[in-house]
């Protein structure tokens, strides 16, 4: 089982609903921490492979993924891993292999003892469901992103419901919200949970996409203050030795 010593410098990113982003806000929130608490590192969640390497836009580059992890003995460098995976701009990504190959769960420990060790921020781009409670157990905080629909609000309500009591730091962010508009208040009245922050739709979050940027990238989107909210709350500056 994945080590269960929580950090408050390891943030998990949920989507309550598939397809509302989660990846997208993963990566930003690493590109943004990045800035100021180096080195960070962003982690695909979804071993068998959850395509965090094509939305970091490192899917090209050479470097370890976690499939080549899976015959790895004893404990992990984190400071030889970190030179090995491939970079988003000054992010390194580790995500799924193509192949599938998924490490036993004593790697993943190893691996992310490891990283949290050394690293200023780690964000961890959860999966749902029961293949992601080990990775929940190291998260000292995980934002959970929420739709506006009424089938969204009754999956994030399910996912709440499933990790409130195993979470010490469960914050909200709402997606696809008007501007001016409070519904994002409102659907964290219903959850009750801390609203985060709201994700207006973004025109130049699609456009970075297609082009194959990086999302989050200062200057370019709101998603850049967006994350920078996040950060001041879900992992305070500085950390323990």
């Amino acid at each position: 089982m994945v080590h269960s010593t929580r950090d408050p410098h390891v943030v998990g990113v949920l989507g309550a609903s598939g397809g509302l982003g989660a990846s997208t806000l993963a990566v930003a929130l690493a590109v943004s921490a990045a800035t100021s608490r180096p080195p960070v590192v962003c982690v695909d969640g979804h071993l068998a492979g959850g395509g965090l390497d094509v939305t970091a836009c490192v899917e090209h580059l050479p470097g370890v993924r976690w499939g080549d992890l899976a015959g790895v003995r004893g404990e992990v460098a984190g400071a030889d891993l970190l030179r090995e995976l491939p970079r988003a701009g000054a992010v390194p990504v580790l995500s799924a292999a193509s192949s599938g190959t998924v490490p036993p769960p004593p790697v993943v420990a190893s691996v992310l003892e490891s990283l949290r060790r050394l690293c200023g921020v780690v964000v961890v781009d959860l999966p749902s469901g029961p293949c992601g409670e080990p990775l929940l157990a190291v998260c000292g905080a995980v934002v959970l992103l929420c739709g506006v629909s009424p089938r969204h609000l009754a999956d994030a309500a399910a996912v709440r419901n499933g990790i409130a009591d195993a979470v010490p730091d469960l914050r909200l962010v709402v997606r696809g919200a008007p501007r001016g508009d409070d519904l994002p208040e409102a659907i964290a009245d219903c959850l009750d949970l801390p609203l985060a922050g709201a994700w207006r739709d973004d025109r130049q979050v699609r456009l970075d996409a297609e082009r194959g940027r990086l999302p989050g990238q200062r200057g370019r989107s709101t998603l850049s203050p967006l994350c920078d909210r996040l950060l001041e709350h879900a992992a305070p500056s500085g950390r323990a030795a």
